[in-house]
């Protein structure tokens, strides 16, 4: 039988003097997490804007060779140069949408089995495996831009990369990894989200210094260039980073069978009795808000480039760099802020009303001046998703939480998807009629996303946890020697 107490110790060890943060294994873990995001946030816009580069010379015939230099725009409808413009952004979004299918498809199974295996064999296997494939990936894309190849070649690095977990099995490598070494308490959010300021810091770093790099010397160095650095992140986790899994638990991994039990167990197991309903109820908001992280992500790059914006590879990256430095200088101290006077679901609650916000901002954006300021609200709105998974990660037992991120890892593969496939398609049809329609339907998602919350509120109130105390801890602060809430204290009420 699944034990469903909430953890209330450390994973390393289950000793008093051992109830803080392992240090010096995040610090090197955020070193890994810094230098694979160095590398992801460089290929992502050099993909989209290679990928909309080939289209476009094929539309216009190679008749313009200035791409990437300038970005130009045609703003008379009846210009036949305007119809094909519209058709090279349909192209590439289709085109993005198949790699993300079939990445996606196969990443739903590896990093099931990934996650809960790495409560066994250990995290240091859950990070090499899918850097692997993301290596390969990255270097396909290298071979494609040198040797001038059909992009469709570029299906094979993402089929490696969906095999090993790709993307995906680094992240949900990263959160396991910090869960082992913090705490079940505040300090967790903090390092939760701390691994995805982390990815902001590297984007920041990177956006701007990426569109001049592309600008100068187009794609090919910039692809050689993200192809090493994220060789280097492995080579990090080989050198650099400790296991963190008692090597007695390598001997003793399960079946698959059981492997996928584990990962589903939180919401279907009668063992977690009332408990299911609260998890079920986090992850469908995880959910909605992922959706729309995922399919922004890339409908944005469409929307700079295109009227009434008509940006370039610079002015891509100064958004990016500002977007990214905002999140990362707002994100943690709003979570900070906030524990102090109330609990991580009331967080979400806020953070998600903000974001809503942000969504429609952009969707109103007729002037750069109102891009720029979507970047404001969406940094202060940025803690809802770590503060999300720091609830789940509290409420699930300590030798379970590679399963648990497993579990989410595959909401992330199949919200990335669907958003990607669903924003795609709703701008596409939208596009002529109502450019900002995509953002939109996702600041609806996002309010959908607060009312689940407030319902998990509710709810919260009633379960009782059927072994160490009467209530499912939710939101502690950091204390000792008890971090149990106490049995008479509501679930959505912050300790003191």
């Amino acid at each position: 039988m699944i034990k469903t107490n909430m953890e209330s110790t450390p994973l390393l060890e289950r000793r008093d003097e051992d109830d803080k943060s392992k240090l010096g294994n995040l610090l090197k873990a955020n070193v890994v997490f810094l230098v694979f995001h160095l590398a992801v946030n460089i290929r992502n816009p050099l993909q989209t804007q290679y990928v909309y580069k080939r289209y476009y010379d094929e539309e216009f015939d190679n008749t313009t060779s200035t791409f990437n230099q300038t970005s130009q725009c045609y703003v008379n409808e009846s210009d036949p140069g305007y119809l094909l413009q519209e058709r090279v952004q349909e192209k590439t979004s289709d085109f993005q949408t198949i790699l993300t299918a079939i990445g996606s498809s196969l990443a739903v199974i590896s990093c099931m089995f990934l996650g809960a295996y790495s409560d066994y064999l250990g995290r240091r296997f859950l990070f090499i495996v899918p850097l692997i494939g993301e290596s390969i990936r990255y270097v396909s894309i290298t071979i494609v831009i040198y040797w001038n190849l059909d992009i469709r070649y570029m299906y094979i690095g993402e089929v490696f990369d969906g095999i090993t977990g790709g993307f995906n099995g680094v992240i949900l490598a990263s959160y396991a990894y910090t869960a082992d070494n913090t705490p079940p308490k505040n300090s967790r959010t903090i390092g939760i989200a701390v691994i995805d300021f982390t990815t902001y810091l590297a984007a920041a770093a990177s956006s701007a210094s990426t569109g001049y790099f592309i600008k100068e010397t187009g794609f090919l160095y910039p692809s050689v260039t993200t192809s090493s650095i994220m060789l280097l992140s492995l080579l990090f986790v080989i050198v650099l980073l400790p296991e963190t899994i008692n090597r007695q638990r390598k001997s003793q991994y399960p079946s698959p069978v059981k492997a996928v039990k584990s990962v589903f167990g939180f919401y279907f197991s009668r063992d977690f009795g009332p408990k299911r309903g609260l998890f079920w109820l986090i992850l469908a908001s995880y959910f909605l808000s992922n959706f729309c992280v995922a399919g922004v992500s890339v409908v944005q790059y469409l929307f700079q480039l295109n009227l009434p914006f008509c940006w370039g590879p610079e002015l891509i990256g100064y958004f990016n760099m500002g977007m990214y430095l905002g999140m990362q200088l707002l994100g943690i101290p709003v979570i900070k802020l906030l524990h102090l006077c109330t609990s991580d679901p009331v967080i979400g609650i806020i953070t998600a009303f903000i974001q809503a916000g942000a969504y429609v901002l952009i969707g109103l954006a007729t002037t750069d001046f109102m891009l720029f300021s979507y970047v404001v609200p969406n940094s202060v709105a940025s803690p809802f998703l770590p503060t999300m998974r720091a609830i789940m990660s509290r409420m699930a037992p300590p030798e379970m939480q590679g399963s648990l991120f497993a579990g989410i890892a595959l909401v992330n593969i199949i919200s990335n998807a669907i958003g990607m496939t669903a924003l795609d398609e709703i701008y596409n049809a939208t596009v002529e009629m109502l450019r900002g329609f995509a953002f939109f339907t996702c600041a609806g998602f996002q309010l959908l996303s607060a009312v689940v919350i407030m319902v998990f509120l509710c709810v919260s109130r009633r379960v009782e946890d059927t072994d160490a105390s009467t209530v499912v801890a939710i939101n502690e602060d950091d204390r000792k020697p008890d971090p149990i809430v106490s049995q008479d204290k509501p679930i959505s009420e912050p300790t003191t």
